[in-house]
This record gives structure tokens, C-alpha cells and sequence, in this order.
């Protein structure tokens, strides 16, 4: 079958990420010099449509932003990434959520500090939401668990109308169930499990059990692991040399999103959309920052 004209819809976090690369995370009362820096929209949803629309789709970004000059850099920045910015909701307060981030140089491995419980502890669902209206059109739906009173009617609408929506769930979080109850493809890495604990195999299988059609669990540099029924698979992912991991789920996530979009959801198929995906996130592993990596050429 051949590929549809892909639009992927994402529904979650948007914020402002300050990032520092740096030659170590200093200790308490010591200052370290920066090797280089970088500013830009952040949020697992975010750089999931900024993923997607690298890829090649159509990509709409449904958030909740308030009127602030710092929301101005955000509109630009996705504007320049081609994505179609969407504010559902402007009744947050005060600058938009901030990430201070520090990547290490010699791993590229990073630590981050993000007030994101800002935006699990939300309001009602504006009344002239239309979420159907949002979706019109789409061909996949992401969402990231965040400002759930807008990402829970994307993902319904979506499904009514038959379009693959897909999870990115960075940790459990108490509505967890509400999200996989409207959720096709659960992607999770190895951090998260459910109440209790639990091994990779055994996240799977919950996911499974609350109802999606497939769920994956990443593991870093190891093969993901996918769970479709009982059957689980692994997904090799290609070694590479890590610059910096700060957003590689979430292009994974968008890139997955954009596969989807442009050739359905194919359970068959989903090993090879993941392994797809993950050649996107091994090209934006060699850069530093969530946007370098947009001048890159993506694999075919």
C-alpha cells in the first residue's frame, strides 16, 4: 500500500529548554564554564512534532501556553521547525515551564530540572475545546501524558475516527490507566513500571493488559522490546556515537508517530517502524541539542 500524505497531531508538554554542554554536573557552590549552549522549545510532545515534521509530515502541536514574552521564542522556534503551534489552553500564568539541563561532553548523558507537575496538576477542559476538529484529517495522534485535559480528548477523538494514537509515557503517573484506555501503541522506557515494580517483560505485559494493541519498552542502546498479544519481540537498535541523549525518546517517539502516519498501523509492521525510528534518533544522537540534527540527512 502506498504511503498517505502524513499529519501527525501531538497533544502534551511545551517548554523552554536552557541546555549547557558541559565537561562535568558541578557540585554544590561550584561554577563550571560551558563548551557550548542552546535554547529552544523542549517538551516531550514538542520535540516529538518538531521529530515528525522532520520526517516529513504535516505536524500540529496542541498545548497550553501562556501570554508571555518567553512564549513568543516557543512560537518561533516551532514556526521555523514547521510546526503548526496550537494553544488550547492560555490560562497558565507567569513564563512558560523552563528545563534547566546539563549534558555531559565525554557520554552525552544529561541531567535536567523541569517543574513538569505543573502540567499533570490541570484544570478542566476548556469549554470550546473541539478536539474532533483538532484531529480532522490526521493520519496519528501522539500524546505524552501531559495536560492530560487536553491530550485524553485528542486521543479519543482520534480514535472514533479510526486514526493510531500513540503514548509516549515517561513515567507512571496517577491517570496512567485514563491514557492507555485511548492509546494504540504504548512506547515506555526502562525506567517506567507500574506501582509495585517490576521487570521490562512484566511492564509489557500490564500494558497489554489495560487494553493497547502494542506495547514497546526502550532500553537505552539495548534492543526495545515489543509486546503485541503475548508474542514479545526484540528491535535492535544500531550502535552509534552518542553526542548528547537529551530528547533521543522523543524523537523516537515522533518519528514512530510520523511511520504511522504515513503508512497505517500494521502490527506486523511495527518491529520495522521502530527500527526505522530508531535510525532517526541515532542521527540526532551524533548532535548536540534537540535542532542540530535537523540539518542532517534522515534514512530513507
Amino acid at each position: 500500500m502506498a504511503p498517505s500524505a502524513p499529519f501527525v497531531v501531538c497533544s502534551g508538554l511545551t517548554t523552554v529548554d536552557v541546555a549547557h554542554l558541559v565537561d562535568h554536573v558541578p557540585s554544590s557552590n561550584v561554577k563550571v564554564a560551558s563548551q557550548d549552549f542552546f535554547l529552544a522549545a523542549g517538551g516531550p510532545a514538542t520535540n516529538g512534532a518538531v521529530a515528525a515534521a522532520a520526517c516529513g509530515s504535516r505536524a500540529r502541536l496542541v498545548t497550553a501556553l501562556p501570554s508571555h514574552p518567553l512564549s513568543d521564542l516557543i512560537r518561533a522556534d516551532l514556526a521555523d521547525c514547521g510546526v503548526d503551534l496550537h494553544v488550547a489552553d492560555g490560562s497558565p500564568t507567569g513564563p512558560p515551564l523552563t528545563a534547566a539541563i546539563m549534558v555531559t561532553r565525554a557520554t552525552g548523558e544529561r541531567a535536567v530540572v523541569s517543574p513538569t507537575t505543573a502540567a499533570v496538576d490541570v484544570p478542566h477542559t476548556p469549554d470550546n475545546f473541539d478536539a474532533s476538529a483538532l484531529v480532522h484529517g490526521a493520519t496519528a495522534v501522539l500524546i505524552d501524558g501531559y495536560h492530560r485535559h487536553l491530550a485524553v480528548p485528542i486521543a479519543q477523538a482520534a480514535r472514533e475516527a479510526g486514526i493510531p494514537v500513540v503514548l509516549d509515557a515517561g513515567s507512571h503517573k496517577p491517570y496512567t490507566d485514563d491514557l492507555l484506555a485511548v492509546t494504540d501503541v504504548a512506547v515506555v522506557s526502562d525506567d517506567f513500571t507500574f506501582p509495585g515494580g517490576g521487570s521490562p517483560e512484566a511492564t509489557l505485559a500490564a500494558l497489554v493488559e489495560r487494553g493497547v494493541k502494542a506495547a514497546v519498552v526502550t532500553r537505552g542502546g539495548g534492543p526495545m522490546l515489543v509486546q503485541v498479544g503475548t508474542h514479545v519481540t526484540e528491535v535492535p537498535v544500531a550502535p552509534v556515537e552518542v553526542v548528547d541523549t537529551l530528547g533521543a525518546g522523543d524523537v523516537l517517539h515522533g518519528a514512530l508517530a510520523h511511520r504511522l502516519a504515513a503508512w497505517g498501523l500494521d502490527l506486523d509492521r511495527l518491529p520495522a517502524d521502530l527500527e526505522w525510528a530508531s535510525r532517526v534518533v541515532a542521527v540526532s544522537l551524533r548532535t548536540f541539542g534537540t535542532r542540530a540534527w535537523l540539518n542532517e540527512a534522515l534514512p530513507q
